[in-house]
């Protein structure tokens, strides 16, 4: 049995799943992947729903505006049973939809056989969906919505201080409690980067990251801790060069940079539990 972040893995071979557990989580990954689909396309900035309609507003149609039938709504069943189209209007149906299904359908049984059914894949999965929703959002409308970004940090503290989520060898060195890992990870993180924009916005006249910016990567060092950052900043920073080379039509404008911190934070945690 190894030990990754102070937490045990599961050998694939004592991870016992029968028939009945593979359809029930099949149900629960692909549902969870339909959600954060939705989550992704409710948050959009250019949409305008109110809190209470993100969680509650019955699925419609974009173009023709109707509802969504109960049967249709089923995670990728839904889809291939329209065709992928309307069944109204006949519009072709966003495929992100049952990409994004079928990417936490793998991400879900991933965490399940590594973790088994324990509170740190229900953790690890939570994290991997605020990460993949503000990727995006990010990505396509340079957003970071609040409400979903100060869930991070709060996953970040609340996991290391009751179940040891992420914690290093730094907790060791430092001889610190994990709430202080979390809180110097997070204020560490978060002033680093307002310090980096305090210091440009001087020398440049106005601000070159978002606040957003700074409670992500907050939110990162609050889950990984303090040793966690320099590694995760370099890479994110080499994504977003990469990202500044290859997209010619955005040169002059801006670089999601919160995109480059959560794809980062995810190539570290591979590093860490593969070794590579």
């Amino acid at each position: 049995m190894l030990t990754i972040f102070n937490y045990p893995t599961n050998s694939l071979n004592s991870v016992n799943l029968n028939f009945e557990h593979f359809l029930i989580l099949t149900l629960i990954f692909l549902s969870i992947g339909s959600f954060v689909s939705t989550l992704i396309y409710r948050l959009s900035p250019l949409n305008n729903f109110s809190n209470y309609e993100i969680i509650t507003f019955r699925s419609h149609c974009d173009y023709c505006n109707k509802s969504i039938s109960i049967m249709n709504l089923l995670p990728l069943i839904g889809f291939i049973k329209q065709y992928g189209k309307c069944i109204n209007c006949n519009e072709k149906i966003s495929i992100v939809y049952p990409i994004t299904e079928i990417v936490f359908f793998f991400i879900g049984f991933a965490f399940v056989l590594t973790y088994g059914l324990s509170v740190y894949s229900v953790y690890m999965i939570s994290i991997f969906s605020l990460f993949y929703i503000l990727f995006f959002l990010d990505l396509k409308y340079f957003f970071l919505p609040i409400a979903i970004n100060i869930l991070i940090p709060v996953i970040g503290l609340t996991g290391n201080i009751f179940f040891s989520l992420a914690l290093d060898e730094s907790i060791m060195l430092f001889n610190i409690s994990p709430a202080m890992f979390s809180i110097i990870g997070f204020l560490a993180a978060y002033f680093f980067l307002w310090l980096i924009n305090f210091l440009f916005k001087l020398i440049k006249g106005f601000d070159g990251m978002g606040g957003g910016d700074f409670i992500l990567f907050g939110g990162i060092g609050s889950i990984f801790g303090p040793l966690s950052l320099g590694p995760i900043l370099f890479i994110s920073s080499i994504l977003g060069i990469f990202y500044f080379i290859f997209s010619a039509k955005n040169r002059k404008s801006k670089i999601p940079f919160g995109s480059c911190l959560t794809f980062a934070t995810i190539i570290f945690y591979l590093h860490n539990i593969l070794n590579f």
